[in-house]
């Protein structure tokens, strides 16, 4: 399994894979208890290999930083859970991110993080994330250089007015109540 086929959903424990799609959202399986759901309109869900870190420098991606945890991991460095203390969750981060931004980065986030990683590490293709970070160095500097040349000013766009609509798509002209006569 890879990054990108894991997310977050707002409102739900834990992690879920996409397994499909569907008109009004995404299919998913829970990677704690396989069960299977539908996700709707209204539930913000999170990509995890969309998902960054804040650092002093700027942002790190959580691929990189779930590398960092597993290699300190695999060197012997037991890693904090959702019920360590601040200050043991603050010092593991401070080993696996040394400048992390320590006032937009809270514990939760950081314990989250850890939570994450222990539910990840048994079907996570540690692999394919290191392709992916190799590859995102590649092409980094390539972007900057490519926006850098052909970076134009834009215009603003006019803003329109659209007609409301219902649910059923049907337009509805704005209208004022109207006074009763007595």
């Amino acid at each position: 399994m890879e990054l990108k086929d894991v997310v977050s959903v707002t409102g739900m424990p834990g992690l879920h894979k996409v397994i499909g799609q569907n008109k009004s959202g995404l299919i998913l399986e829970s990677l704690t208890d396989n069960k299977k759901f539908a996700t709707n309109a209204r539930q913000r869900v999170s990509v995890l290999a969309d998902i960054s870190m804040f650092t002093d420098e700027g942002e790190v991606r959580l691929a990189e930083v779930l590398l960092k945890v597993k290699k300190l991991e695999d060197d012997g460095t037991s890693i904090p859970t959702s019920k360590s203390d601040n200050d043991e969750t603050k010092a593991f981060m401070s080993k696996v991110l040394p400048d992390y931004d320590r006032e937009k980065v809270y514990p939760s986030d950081m314990k989250k993080l850890f939570v994450w990683y222990h539910m990840l590490k048994g079907s996570l293709d540690f692999d394919s994330l290191n392709k992916i970070d190799e590859t995102e160095d590649a092409t980094e500097g390539k972007e900057v250089s490519k926006a850098k040349s052909t970076d134009k000013p834009k215009v603003a766009a006019a803003k329109t007015k659209t007609p409301t609509k219902t649910a059923a798509g049907v337009k509805v002209k704005a209208t004022t109540p109207r006074k009763m006569g007595s």
